[in-house]
């Protein structure tokens, strides 16, 4: 069903587009003034807008623009008696669906949403489609970097290339984030606050780049992991705003629930980030092509107040059998173009934390891994060791 928000200060037209469209198909709120208009399209995502383009209190495209600011993929369409060149170009800027002149005839109502729908459906499957091929490039490229390891053979360079295989890895991490921003931002290029928000993910995700850099520089240098008290959540909401523009291009829903974290833990910061980008991307990665895509996360805390369990679950193609066994081992890998590293790092994070990770899965139904850390008030010691 389709959410559907009328802004137009005739009652009579409100009113037939209520009745007009149909309650199986078409969920209809209106709005008499702009204003109102603007207040329930930020209480409710819609999926299309009709605005009337001259209203009581204010222009129709500016009615337009605040919404499409709240909710950039919502389908605008524009009811107009008297539409002037001038507003036709602004309304092109907005990326308006269709123009419809009064009086209204419901079937080009109706053909001006289907229009719009099938349209969005397109952009959204040719956005999917380049974002696959970037992401298969970076995929190649990082590949081949991890091989690294071949130029180095001896005592010290030995521990480098398992290392630095690694760290390269985890830049994929934000490199995606960036990919996903930078990707929706191309399609948002007259949205002013949307461009804002996917340059603050894409300096966010160049920041995080930037520490792994910093990591690798030390490797000559070793020295203790910085532990410190730390928020489960905090982490985990970091990690999946980190992911959110991509997730919204591969239409992924999220559905998350950290009610029951309350405990904090000691532990390394950068690690246990890098435990659930691997797990939130490899989720979000299987879930390609699927027919039912969903994300799922959350936390539960033992009876004991000593144990924090994170549940990640997908519903992507899921882990033959015969892999089961060998998931977390180094350079094991099913994809064309990967390498191998993802789980071998999120085992090598748990263990150093003194935790336990548990996965099920089905081939063709989806995923969940549990990952168990110990809560502070249980958490005596920490085994502190290099970042391998």
């Amino acid at each position: 069903m389709y959410r559907v928000l009328v802004v137009d200060d005739e009652p009579s037209i409100c009113k037939a587009l209520e009745m007009g469209l149909s309650p199986g198909d078409f969920e209809v709120d209106v709005s008499t003034d702009g204003n109102g208009g603007i207040l329930l399209g930020s209480q409710r995502p819609y999926d299309i807008l009709i605005a009337d383009l001259c209203l009581p209190d204010m222009d129709g495209l500016d009615v337009i623009r605040e919404i499409k600011r709240i909710s950039p993929e919502i389908i605008p369409i524009v009811i107009t008696g008297n539409g002037s060149m001038e507003s036709s170009i602004e309304a092109i800027h907005l990326e308006v669906s269709d123009y419809l002149e009064k009086p209204l005839n419901m079937e080009s109502v109706k053909s001006a949403i289907t229009r719009g729908i099938e349209n969005r459906a397109m952009q959204r499957k040719t956005m999917r489609k380049k974002l696959q091929q970037m992401l298969e490039i970076y995929k190649e490229k990082f590949s081949d970097l991890s091989g690294v390891e071949a130029n180095t053979r001896n005592t010290r360079s030995d521990q480098l290339s398992e290392t630095i295989p690694m760290f390269v890895h985890q830049i994929n991490n934000p490199l995606m984030s960036i990919v996903g921003s930078a990707e929706l931002g191309m399609l948002k290029l007259s949205d002013t606050g949307a461009i804002k928000q996917y340059f603050a993910g894409i300096i966010e995700a160049v920041e995080k780049i930037n520490t792994i850099n910093k990591k690798i520089i030390k490797l000559q240098h070793p020295s203790e992991e910085n532990i410190e008290r730390l928020d489960i959540g905090d982490i985990i909401n970091d990690c999946l705003n980190m992911f959110k523009d991509l997730m919204t291009l591969k239409e992924i829903p999220l559905e998350k629930d950290q009610r029951s974290l309350d405990l904090p833990v000691f532990g390394n910061k950068f690690g246990l980030e890098q435990l659930f980008n691997n797990l939130i991307l490899n989720a979000i990665d299987s879930m390609d092509g699927m027919p039912e895509k969903r994300l799922k996360i959350w936390t539960e805390v033992d009876e004991n107040a000593s144990m924090i369990s994170v549940y990640i679950e997908d519903t992507g193609c899921g882990i033959p059998k015969q892999a089961m066994d060998k998931i977390f081992t180094p350079y094991f890998t099913s994809k064309k173009h990967g390498t191998g590293l993802g789980l071998s790092v999120v085992k090598g994070i748990v263990e150093r934390h003194t935790g336990k990770i548990h996965v099920e899965s089905e081939a063709g139904k989806g995923t969940r891994f549990k990952v168990n850390l110990p809560a502070i008030n249980s958490q005596r010691s920490y085994q502190r060791q290099d970042m391998r």
